[in-house]
C-alpha cells in the first residue's frame, strides 16, 4: 500500500472522535535517531497544560508518555515549564491533530536554535490502518529505494512512505524471526541502483515497526528500524 508522504499524517489519523475525546487514550513514543553526541539526552514535553521530562533515545523508542487531548501544539524546552507565558516563541513545536490519539515524536538536530537544537516531526498512528506486525517505512530522501526484505519486495519512491506486512509473507502462519534487509538506492533517475547496506533485523508478530530512510553526514542514505511493542 502505497502513501505519498505528505500526505501521511492525515492518512493515518483516521480515529474516530469518541476515542479522542478520551485522554486516556492520547499518548505517544519519541524517537531521536542519528542524534549527535553533543544533543541532549532528555528534554521536557509541553502539551499546554503539563510539562513532563521526556527521553531522547536513538537506539529505540522513548517510554510511553501520556499528553493532552485534543488540537494541541506540543514544545520541547531544556527546562521545565513552571508559567506558560514564559516560554520562547523560539521553542521547537509540532501542531498535533484532535484525531491522533497515538503518535511518534521523530526528533532530528536543529543546533541554530537556542532554545532546544531539535526539531520534531509527528507520525501519527492509525490502528486500523497500521496494524501489529506490519512495518511503516518512510523515505525522507529524494532517492528511490528498493529493498529486498525476507521474501517480500520494498520499492519507495523519494519522499513517501509505505506499509508493509510480515517479511515471512511464504510461511503457513505469522512467525516471528530474523530476516535478511538488503537495501539499494537510485542516486539520480538515470543511474543503476547502488547498494547501500545489508542486515539481518528482528522481526516480532506481536510488534508494530517503524522503518525509515534518511541523509546523514555520510556518502549514502542510511536505514533505521525499530520495533514498538505494547504490553497488551
Amino acid at each position: 500500500m502505497k502513501i505519498p508522504l505528505l500526505t501521511l499524517i492525515s492518512l493515518l489519523t483516521l480515529f474516530s472522535h469518541s476515542h479522542a475525546k478520551d485522554a486516556a487514550t492520547r499518548t505517544c513514543r519519541i524517537l531521536f535517531p542519528n542524534r549527535p553526541a553533543d544533543s541532549p539526552k532528555t528534554l521536557h514535553l509541553f502539551d499546554g497544560n503539563t510539562s513532563q521530562e521526556v527521553a531522547l533515545p536513538s537506539m529505540n523508542f522513548s517510554p510511553l508518555y501520556k499528553i493532552q487531548n485534543g488540537n494541541i501544539q506540543v514544545k520541547l524546552l531544556a527546562n521545565k515549564v513552571d508559567d506558560p507565558k514564559n516560554i520562547s516563541p523560539d521553542a521547537p513545536f509540532a501542531e498535533i491533530p484532535a484525531n491522533s490519539n497515538d503518535i511518534y515524536l521523530l526528533i532530528s538536530s536543529d543546533p541554530e536554535n537556542k532554545i532546544a537544537p531539535v526539531k520534531i516531526i509527528v507520525i501519527s498512528l492509525d490502528n486500523e490502518n497500521f496494524k501489529v506486525g506490519q512495518t511503516i517505512w518512510i523515505n525522507h530522501t529524494d532517492n528511490n529505494i528498493e529493498a529486498k526484505l525476507g521474501d517480500q519486495v520494498l520499492s519507495l519512491r523519494p519522499e513517501s512512505s509505505k506499509i508493509i506486512d510480515t517479511p515471512f509473507s511464504n510461511s503457513a502462519k505469522p512467525t516471528s524471526g530474523y530476516f535478511n534487509a538488503d537495501f539499494t538506492y537510485q542516486a539520480k533517475a538515470e543511474d543503476p541502483f547502488a547498494p547501500i547496506t545489508e542486515q539481518q533485523w528482528w522481526y516480532d508478530t506481536n510488534s508494530r515497526h517503524l522503518g525509515f530512510i534518511q541523509y546523514t553526514e555520510g556518502k549514502l542514505p542510511k536505514i533505521y528500524f525499530f520495533r514498538d511493542f505494547r504490553d497488551p
